[in-house]
C-alpha cells in the first residue's frame, strides 16, 4: 500500500518543481541569446518624383492591322513606340477598322502577337483599348453584325493571353468613338453586358477589365452596389473597373454623371449624380483601377478639387498629354496643403500621388524571451497616394550582419494590395532571434514586382531609388 504525502510533504514536492523550472529555465537563458535592442529606423517622407510599375501618367500609341502590313511592320512601329514613350504605362489602341465585316486574317494577328512581344520585352504596362474608330464615326466604322465583334474579342484573346503580365488592363467593349463606349451601334446595356461577358470568358483573369461609366459596370453586374472584391476571385465582377476620358471636365464629367438623384426605384444602369457617382467610385475602386485623362480647363480641375476628387476616386494613371490646358494650370498653382509637399506645385503633388506611394511609417520588435524564441517585428506602411495597388508584389525582409556582411533573406506574407490609398496597414513578421549569430543587424524591406523584376521604391527619405528600405536596426549580444 503507498503511502500518501502529507500536506507540507506536498507543498515541499511542488515547490521543488518550481525552483527545478526556474533554475532550467534561467539556465537556458543564459546560454541563449536573449537581450535583443530593436531601434527603428528614422522615418521622413520624402518629395522625390519616384517612378513604380502600373500608376502615374502614360502615353497613347496607336496602331492599325492591315493587310499591307506585316509583322515586321508592327516590330518597327512598336520598337520606335517604346522608345519614344519614357512613361512605363502605355495605352494602346488597337485599330481594327479594316476587319470590321471580317474576321481578322493570321496576318493581322501575327502583327498583334509581335506588338505584344516587342512591349513585353521592353517591360512596358499596357493599358490596352482595341476599337474601330478614331475619327469620331463610330456608327459608320463598326462591324454591321453584333457576332463579328464577338469572334473579333476571340480571335484576339489568344494573343492577349500569351502576354497576359504585360497587359494591365483592357479597356472598354472595341465599341463607340475613340472606343469610349458612346455614339456607338451597341449602346443598349444588354449588348454591353454581351460583350463584357465575352471578354470575361475569354481574356485571362488576371487582366482587369474596364468600362467607361459607373452606370454601365451597375448595368452590366446587374447590381448597385460596388462589388469588386466581394466576388469569386477572376470573375467579370472582381474584376471589373472604369476609365474615364471625361475625368474632371464639368459637373457630370461630359456625361459620366447625371443631376438626378438614384432611387431604389432606378434601373441598374441608370447614372447618379456626382457625389453619389464619387461615392460608388471610393468603394469600388478599393479593388480595381480607375483612370483617364482630364479635360476642359474648368473649377472642378481647380487644384483643390481635382486633388479632393482625384483621391476620393482612387485614380492611379493619367493621360501626360491631355489636357494640356488643365495640366499647365497645375504647373502653375501651388499646393498649400499640410505635409512634406506644402509649397510645390500642384502638378507636382498629382504626379507623386497617382496610385500608390508607399512610405514605412514605423516599426517595433516584441519579444517575450519567456514566453516563446521568436520576436514578432511590427511594421506600417503608409500609402499617402490616391489608391491602392492592384498587383501583388514579392515582399522580402534582409537582415544583414554588420560584422560579416552576411544576409539572410526571408520571404514575407505581406499583401501590398490591402493598403489602401490615404491608409496605412499594420504587418507581422515572425523573426527566430535565437536561431541567428550574435552581432547588430540591418534590417531592409525589400519589394519587387515579379512582372517587371523593378524594385518598388518606397518614398522614405534616403531610400527613394535603393533597392530597399530601411527598417531598423537589430542588436543581438
Amino acid at each position: 500500500m503507498k503511502k500518501k504525502l502529507s500536506f507540507w510533504g506536498n507543498i515541499a514536492v511542488f515547490t521543488l518543481c518550481v525552483a527545478l523550472v526556474i533554475a532550467a529555465s534561467f539556465y537556458a537563458l543564459s546560454v541563449r541569446q536573449l537581450n535583443v535592442v530593436y531601434t527603428p529606423a528614422d522615418s521622413k517622407e520624402s518629395t522625390a518624383d519616384i517612378t513604380n510599375p502600373f500608376c502615374g501618367f502614360y502615353k497613347i500609341n496607336g496602331y492599325v492591322l492591315a493587310e499591307d502590313k506585316t509583322a515586321r511592320d508592327a516590330d518597327i512601329w512598336c520598337q520606335r513606340s517604346c522608345k519614344d514613350t519614357t512613361y512605363p504605362l502605355m495605352l494602346l489602341e488597337i485599330n481594327l477598322r479594316n476587319y470590321a465585316d471580317q474576321d481578322l486574317s493570321a496576318n493581322a494577328l501575327s502583327q498583334l502577337n509581335r506588338i505584344f512581344k516587342i512591349c513585353e520585352k521592353k517591360k512596358k504596362q499596357i493599358i490596352l483599348r482595341f476599337l474601330y474608330d478614331w475619327d469620331g464615326k463610330a456608327q459608320k466604322t463598326e462591324p454591321s453584325d453584333f457576332y463579328r465583334i464577338k469572334n473579333h474579342i476571340q480571335q484576339v484573346s489568344a494573343k492577349v493571353n500569351a502576354h497576359a503580365d504585360c497587359i494591365y488592363i483592357l479597356q472598354g467593349l472595341f465599341i463607340g468613338n475613340n472606343g469610349e463606349m458612346n455614339n456607338t451601334n451597341y449602346g443598349d446595356i444588354d449588348q454591353m453586358r454581351q460583350l463584357a461577358e465575352t471578354l470575361a470568358k475569354n481574356i485571362s483573369p488576371s487582366i482587369y477589365l474596364a468600362v467607361r461609366t459607373p452606370a454601365q459596370l451597375r448595368g452590366i453586374l446587374y447590381s448597385r452596389t460596388p462589388m469588386a472584391g466581394q466576388s469569386d476571385e477572376g470573375s467579370l465582377a472582381s474584376r471589373l473597373g472604369l476609365f474615364n476620358d471625361g475625368m474632371l471636365g464639368s459637373v457630370y464629367d461630359l456625361g459620366t454623371y447625371d443631376d438626378t438623384p438614384l432611387t431604389s426605384a432606378s434601373e441598374f444602369n441608370e447614372q447618379g449624380t456626382r457625389s453619389e457617382e464619387l461615392l460608388f467610385q471610393n468603394k469600388l475602386c478599393q479593388y480595381v483601377p480607375n483612370g483617364g485623362e482630364v479635360t476642359i480647363d474648368n473649377k472642378y480641375n481647380n487644384l483643390d478639387n481635382a486633388i479632393s476628387d482625384l483621391s476620393t476616386m482612387c485614380v492611379s494613371y493619367l493621360n501626360s498629354d491631355h489636357d494640356l490646358a488643365v495640366l499647365n494650370k497645375w504647373k502653375n498653382s501651388t499646393y498649400t496643403g499640410s505635409g512634406v509637399f506644402s509649397g510645390y506645385s500642384g502638378y507636382d503633388y498629382i504626379r507623386a500621388h497617382l496610385g500608390y506611394r508607399y512610405f514605412i511609417k514605423s516599426s517595433s520588435l516584441d519579444f517575450h524571451a519567456f514566453m516563446s524564441d521568436k520576436a514578432s517585428l511590427y511594421l506600417t506602411i503608409e500609402n499617402v497616394g490616391f489608391a491602392p495597388a492592384y498587383r501583388q508584389f514579392d515582399t522580402a525582409l534582409i537582415l544583414t550582419n554588420q560584422e560579416t556582411g552576411e544576409s539572410r533573406r526571408m520571404k514575407t506574407e505581406i499583401d501590398n494590395r490591402s493598403i489602401a490609398g490615404s491608409d496605412q496597414s499594420e504587418f507581422k513578421i515572425e523573426l527566430d532571434v535565437r536561431s541567428f549569430e550574435k552581432g547588430t543587424y540591418q534590417v531592409n524591406l525589400e519589394m519587387k514586382d515579379p512582372y517587371t523584376r523593378q524594385v518598388i521604391h518606397f518614398a522614405n527619405t534616403g531610400s527613394e531609388e535603393s533597392a530597399t528600405v530601411s527598417v531598423g536596426r537589430l542588436v543581438i549580444p
